[in-house]
C-alpha cells in the first residue's frame, strides 16, 4: 500500500530517493483537505490564481478543470492539482457564505442530518434587497415546508416617503418579524417569533409602513430557516 486509505497521503518507503517530494505532496494534500475553505464552485479556472487557492470544480468543466467535476482543485507553483473528495467531507464555500458536503456523488448543502436515503435536516438562509421604489415584497420566497427561525432586516439606503417606521411580515400578519423599524440608514432588526413558524406554500416577505407610505429606499432582508426531507431521493 503506497498511500493512506482516506486522504491518499503518500507513504515514504525504505531507501526512497527524493523523500522531500513525497513529503511535500502529503503536505499539499493536507493543506487542501484539513478544514477546507474553497473560494468558489467553478467550472473554469480563475484568471489569476494565487498559490494555495482552492476550488470545487463545477459541472461541464472547461480548460484545466475539464474532466475533474466535483474534485478539489488546488493551485500550486506548477499549476493545478486535483483531489477526489471522500464521502461526507465538508468545505466552506466563501462565495456562497455556506458549507457544502460531498455525498459520494456530488456537493450538497451541509445538513445536521445527512443520509444515503436522501433524508436531511438543513439550516439554510437567503438574502434579498428590496428596492422600495419598485415594490414592497421580496423576490425570494420562504420555501414550502420550511420553518423560519429568524428574519433579519437592515436598511441599506434611507427609506423615504411619509412613513417614519415599518414592519416586516407576511400577508395577513405584516409585522410578524418586526414593526417600528426605523427608516434611517443602518436601522436593523432581528425578527423572532415566540415559536418557529412553518410555511406550507412558497411565501414572500412584505414590508409595510406603520403609517404613511414608501417612496424609495433599499432594505436588506435575511432569512434563516430549517429545511427538511424524508428518506427519499426524489
Amino acid at each position: 500500500m503506497s498511500s493512506t486509505g482516506r486522504l491518499s497521503l503518500p507513504y515514504i518507503v525504505t531507501a526512497q530517493a527524493q523523500k522531500e517530494v513525497t513529503h511535500n505532496d502529503g503536505l499539499n494534500r493536507l493543506d487542501a483537505f484539513v478544514t477546507p475553505v474553497v473560494a468558489d464552485i467553478a467550472s473554469a479556472p480563475p484568471g489569476s490564481p494565487t498559490v494555495g487557492d482552492l476550488y470545487i470544480v463545477g459541472s461541464s468543466a472547461t480548460g484545466d478543470f475539464a474532466s475533474h467535476e466535483d474534485e478539489l482543485a488546488q493551485y500550486l507553483t506548477g499549476g493545478w492539482v486535483f483531489y477526489t473528495p471522500f464521502k461526507w467531507m465538508d468545505a466552506v464555500v466563501e462565495s456562497l457564505d455556506t458549507r457544502m458536503a460531498y455525498d459520494g456523488s456530488g456537493w450538497v448543502p451541509f445538513g445536521l442530518i445527512m443520509k444515503d436515503t436522501g433524508e436531511y435536516l438543513r439550516i439554510l438562509r437567503w438574502q434579498d434587497d428590496v428596492d422600495l421604489s419598485l415594490g414592497d415584497e421580496t423576490t425570494l420566497l420562504i420555501p414550502n415546508r420550511s420553518t423560519v427561525l429568524a428574519v433579519n432586516t437592515r436598511v441599506i439606503e434611507e427609506v423615504t416617503g411619509t412613513a417614519t417606521s415599518f414592519g416586516v411580515g407576511v400577508s395577513g400578519d405584516t409585522s410578524r418579524y418586526g414593526n417600528g423599524i426605523g427608516t434611517g440608514q443602518d436601522s436593523t432588526n432581528v425578527g423572532l417569533t415566540y415559536h418557529p413558524v412553518s410555511y406550507y406554500s412558497d411565501t414572500p416577505l412584505l414590508l409595510t409602513p406603520d403609517s404613511g407610505s414608501f417612496t424609495d429606499g433599499l432594505v436588506r432582508i435575511n432569512v434563516q430557516y430549517l429545511a427538511f426531507r424524508g428518506p427519499w431521493n426524489w
